[in-house]
């Protein structure tokens, strides 16, 4: 069996829901200026699904105007997130096992496995030889814009962008919910066979995510938020801004209408290679996990769940059936898959062609070949023996035409002379 590490590559982020501003978390602000309305984009809405889909964007816009300090002190902290922790049967160590990672739209977030100079291996495949986490979100701190209560949870190398919003995974409360990984090694050719790009070439100018390595989908969002800059002055919310520029606010209407204007002309980030000229290859070595989900109940009646003080033991079990969630991630195999890209025709397949036809050619032997030059030579001397010999023919039947007599008169004549 091959030895890998699951998290060399790939670390686990894991979010907690964003606390509401507010000491009470039902309570609901009430805005009625028209500018404001007009400028948050409520103006003739009436839809409640529309309302709070609009809602949430107006969140991370708010947010994004906070400075980084406030955004963590408004989310949960890794010791409130994350209760209990153990891989591979050992526990963890939450305070040094855990890096703190704030997302525009999952708020804190906390990235397992993120050094990439001390990994933690794994030698044998399943549950118990994952990572185990339990995860209290407390529900009571939800904002009205919470749909669902559950985690975010995303698998990727420590050195890349975890992207929670488009590649990551959920997980709900009161289960137990099991994320098995495959891995899968994907090796492409770059140029002149293939068009796919280097990481460690790759021009990060104009990269949003400066600290992480090459992502299609970070050169999607860098060239979107590029384009957007120069467009409206401000940036998207959902994602970094460079040095020397800023999000675009909440509350200014003309550099929202801005935002809604590219987004409508262009489509969102993921058209935008199309429209603005930009070039997001695939990476030449990709490290892929195919994950399979499963869940079950959680937590069951023999459940030890630890501290429930002043609750029943029923009351305790409801409580973090409500407010908890039970996570593992782990490998189902300790093999991977290999997909590599081979030319059709390469170097070494001309070479070989080339000393094959080169063989055949250079098969034919010098005596071979002098009697082919023999045989031209004997079918020319044929042709030219032949052809002289019409003309001496020709020229004997002339000379016997000369002295023969050619009628009885010139016959008669040649008597009476004689």
């Amino acid at each position: 069996m091959a030895r890998i590490a699951p998290s060399q590559f790939l670390p686990l982020t894991q979010r907690g829901k964003q606390k509401e501003a507010t000491s009470r978390p039902n309570q609901r602000a009430i805005v009625s200026h028209p500018e404001t309305i007009k400028a948050m984009g409520f103006s003739g809405m009436t839809d409640g699904v529309a309302m709070l889909t609009k809602a949430k964007e107006n969140l991370m816009f708010t947010m994004s105007a906070l400075s980084a300090e406030q955004r963590v002190a408004l989310s949960q902290s890794k010791h409130e997130f994350i209760e209990m922790c153990s891989f591979n049967g050992h526990e963890c160590n939450i305070e040094e096992d855990f890096r703190l990672h704030v997302d525009p739209e999952f708020g804190n977030c906390f990235t397992f496995n993120h050094d990439v100079n001390n990994n933690y291996t794994s030698s044998r495949a399943g549950p118990m030889y994952g990572i185990r986490v339990l995860l209290f979100v407390n529900t009571s701190d939800y904002m009205s814009t919470s749909e669902s209560a559950g985690v975010r949870l995303a698998i990727h190398a420590p050195t890349e962008y975890p992207f929670p919003d488009t590649f990551g995974y959920s997980a709900p409360v009161g289960f137990a919910s099991s994320f098995g990984m495959k891995k899968k090694l994907i090796q492409r050719l770059s140029k002149p066979y293939g068009d796919c790009i280097h990481s460690e070439s790759f021009n990060k100018t104009n990269y949003i995510y400066q600290k992480y390595d090459y992502h299609p989908e970070g050169c999607h969002r860098s060239c979107f938020q590029t384009n957007l800059i120069r467009d409206c002055s401000c940036g998207d919310p959902r994602f970094p801004v460079p040095e020397n520029s800023k999000h675009c606010s909440a509350f200014n209407a003309t550099a929202r209408d801005c935002l809604e204007r590219n987004i409508g002309a262009v489509g969102d980030f993921h058209h935008v290679t199309e429209q603005m000229n930009c070039e997001c290859k695939q990476r030449c070595t990709e490290i892929v996990h195919e994950v399979t989900f499963s869940a079950s109940r959680w937590p069951s009646g023999a459940t030890d769940l630890g501290d429930c003080d002043g609750m029943t033991e029923s009351q305790c079990e409801n409580y973090y059936r409500l407010n908890a969630a039970m996570v593992e991630v782990f490998y189902e195999q300790l093999n991977y898959e290999l997909l590599q890209e081979s030319e059709a025709y390469g170097l070494v397949n001309l070479i070989a062609d080339f000393g094959g036809h080169l063989g055949l050619w250079l098969g034919f032997s010098v005596i071979t070949v002098m009697e082919v030059i023999v045989l031209i030579v004997d079918v020319v001397s044929i042709c030219f023996r032949r052809r002289n010999d019409r003309m001496v023919k020709h020229d004997r039947n002339n000379s016997e035409k000369t002295y023969a007599p050619t009628s009885a008169s010139e016959k008669s004549k040649s008597l009476v002379q004689i």
